[in-house]
């Protein structure tokens, strides 16, 4: 994967895989800071893995759930 991969889409700039990745960072920097100082609750240890892990998975399941056998095929081949 090239660092491109994060923000591009099939050559193109995606709005969408930006803005995305700018709120992990964001998330990710604030629940690093909240560690660093010693204030992270379990409330927040929970939100931050909620809230990343269950984006994550999310994304995967509607694209497998809404995508053609030949994408997934590609996404298969792309993986290997």
């Amino acid at each position: 994967m090239n660092l491109i991969d994060l923000v591009s889409r099939d050559g193109r700039l995606s709005h969408t895989k930006i803005w995305a990745n700018i709120g992990y960072a964001a998330a990710t920097v604030s629940f690093v800071r909240l560690n660093w100082v010693g204030q992270a609750e379990t409330e927040v240890w929970w939100a931050y893995l909620s809230c990343v892990a269950g984006a994550v998975t999310a994304s995967k399941f509607l694209s497998l759930k809404y995508s053609g056998p030949a994408t997934r095929a590609a996404n298969a081949e792309e993986k290997s």
